[in-house]
């Protein structure tokens, strides 16, 4: 058995399943948020937060966290297995995008905390900018993967930066829509 290739299937498993849930998690929260933006007291609102909070906190706990360790045991695999990638800039750089996510997964936590009691002051547009950073560091740790080599970076940056600025175009002008 090529123990290499079963690590980078658990890996890419994981992965997807991990963005999956942080995608849709910080989706539920702008949701909730819209809940609170009812009142505190309207019993639609109530019933909603209610609901989301449920959500939130099974998403978080049943499939993302899973699904975080399923990934890192199958990077962790597939690097003891090519030690030498730890000598490469790419793979600094790609461990330090990986770490990032984590912290956003980990501070995803505190926003289902916090949005339980409407503590926070994140609006559900602050929520919906939010949604975009794990696809920023998703496109970053793809293409330095892909390429192996901080060259491809430089391409995937200016594809970043670009994205970044038409995510954040559509949102203003979703925003707009939803307003009028």
């Amino acid at each position: 058995m090529n123990w290499y290739f079963f690590f980078k299937a658990l890996h890419i498993i994981g992965f997807v399943s991990w963005f999956a849930g942080l995608f849709y998690l910080v989706r539920l929260f702008v949701y909730h948020r819209e809940a609170w933006e009812m009142g505190a007291d309207q019993v639609e609102g109530k019933v909603l937060r209610k609901q989301y909070h449920i959500m939130e906190r099974r998403l978080y706990s049943i499939i993302q966290n899973p699904a975080m360790y399923l990934t890192l045991v199958g990077g962790i695999g597939m690097l003891s297995m090519n030690s030498s990638w730890l000598q490469s800039g790419w793979m600094h750089l790609k461990l330090f995008l990986v770490l990032a996510l984590m912290f956003y997964h980990w501070s995803c936590r505190s926003h289902i905390k916090a949005l339980k009691n409407k503590a926070g002051g994140i609006s559900s547009f602050g929520y919906r900018l939010y949604n975009e950073v794990p696809t920023l560091i998703l496109i970053a740790i793809v293409m330095l993967a892909v390429w192996k080599n901080l060259a491809g970076l430089w391409f995937g940056l200016g594809a970043l930066v670009a994205l970044g600025i038409l995510f954040f175009i559509a949102a203003k002008l979703y925003k707009r829509k939803r307003e009028n």
